[in-house]
């Protein structure tokens, strides 16, 4: 299911997580990618938890968080793959999720032109990665931002 991406292709960014909004970004990103012929990337992001003092706990709980963010990606690819003709790929990073976010956007190499992120329409708490890319951030963003919400 994972493709390598295509040089010199555009492609939307969308974050992936297991939030109910996902699927409303989902469409609204493979609608986008398909009218655009971009090719779409998804992004999965672990945030680190600190288990350093210990580390037999730490390794095996890395596996365990990997192996979940597969699984979670393989689901939406295999969705993607059953009602969208689409040049899609994943991509798991490890850190803090906004700044691997920005970090994968900073790419070049991977010609992004929008950033899909689902809204959180009943918990404020799940936006703070949109607040943070519409306010004090925005300054480093170099594309647009489209804000899908988890209701339509």
């Amino acid at each position: 299911m994972r493709k390598k991406l295509e040089a010199k292709r555009n492609h939307l960014l969308l974050c992936i997580d297991e939030s109910k909004e996902l699927p409303a970004a989902i469409d609204y990103a493979c609608n986008n990618a398909e009218e655009n012929n971009y090719g779409l990337i998804l992004l999965y992001v672990i945030e680190e938890e600190n288990f350093r003092h210990w580390k037999g706990v730490e390794s095996i709980m890395r596996e365990e968080q990997k192996s979940q963010a597969k699984e979670v990606l393989d689901k939406h690819l295999k969705y993607i793959s059953e009602n969208y003709s689409l040049n899609t790929t994943s991509q798991i990073k490890r850190g803090e999720k906004l700044e691997m976010i920005l970090k994968v956007l900073n790419n070049k190499k991977l010609n992004i032109k929008n950033l899909i992120l689902g809204l959180a329409m009943d918990d404020p708490e799940n936006n703070k990665i949109i607040s943070s890319l519409t306010s004090n951030l925005r300054k480093k963003l170099t594309l647009p931002i489209t804000i899908v919400p988890g209701n339509i």
